[in-house]
């Protein structure tokens, strides 16, 4: 069990379990689900024992009926100076983009608010799904700040410059259906089924070709925040290395063997 588990039991605002090759994260911070400095800790806590244990996907969920409605604003910004949002973030900003490049697929279910922090947190994984009670929102402009775990920066590479400057400058809050539209979740689903839907969806990339994927994860990481030609010149590396997975060599055994029926039947994955 990693060292940190214990801080997860004491602070109670993040649940850990695995669930075969799926590792799952659960917001359990009241009602609010409020992102605490204790809460992106757990949450970061997660990805090392989902890690430890060698998950093949991550969900991240929550309890109660919304994700999170944005940061505790009195415990985070009370009293707080220049000085403190600047050590915050130093240790804040490395760990987001490790989130970001794990390698592995990462899902979130999302139902009533994801405003904030919570909505910065929701981008950080590949895959967004939403309840239709769901609404989005980069809100700091209405407590005078900016988005500081890189909402905005991200929110381009999602809904592009003219919609992610609205969403920032504005600070307003948007329904699932009109973030769908936007391109900044994946799919939108009766409440009562979001999690069940987002479940099943990570499972399936849980026994997909893990090394590919993480292969493919880099290349859109790399081109969204490099360009093309990096990500072409990356491919060089995460490419070829998919050769020497144990995945593909068996995938395409048997598919020289079985034809196209081997693909029809389904190709099984041992993530490695």
């Amino acid at each position: 069990m990693p060292e940190r588990c214990p801080f997860l039991e004491k602070s109670m605002t993040v649940k850990f379990e695995m669930d075969g090759p799926l590792a799952i994260a659960t917001f359990c911070g009241g009602p609010m689900n409020l992102l605490t400095g204790a809460s992106f800790a757990g949450l970061m806590a997660a990805v090392d024992q989902a890690l430890e244990a060698k998950a093949r996907a991550l969900l991240t969920v929550a309890e109660g009926e919304h994700f999170c409605a944005g940061a505790d604003v009195i415990g985070t910004f009370v009293d707080n100076d220049a000085n403190f949002a600047r050590r915050k973030l130093n240790r804040w900003i490395p760990e987001i983009q490790r989130f970001e490049n794990l390698p592995f697929p990462t899902v979130v279910a999302i139902r009533g608010m994801c405003l904030g922090g919570g909505c910065e947190m929701a981008q950080l994984h590949d895959i967004l799904f939403a309840g239709e009670s769901a609404h989005f929102g980069q809100v700091e402009a209405r407590i005078g700040t900016t988005t500081l775990l890189g909402g905005a920066q991200r929110l381009l590479a999602r809904v592009g410059l003219a919609r992610a400057k609205e969403m920032v400058l504005s600070a307003g809050i948007y329904d699932a259906r009109t973030m769908l539209d936007w391109g900044l979740i994946n799919r939108v689903l009766p409440d009562d089924d979001v999690e069940a839907k987002a479940r099943s969806y990570a499972m399936k990339l849980a026994n997909g070709p893990t090394v590919a994927y993480a292969a493919s994860k880099h290349l859109i990481n790399t081109a969204v925040a490099h360009g093309l030609s990096a990500a072409d010149q990356r491919l060089l590396d995460v490419g070829p290395a998919t050769f020497a997975s144990a995945d593909m060599i068996d995938a395409v055994e048997r598919f020289a063997a079985a034809g196209t029926d081997a693909l029809n039947q389904g190709l099984s994955f041992k993530g490695e």
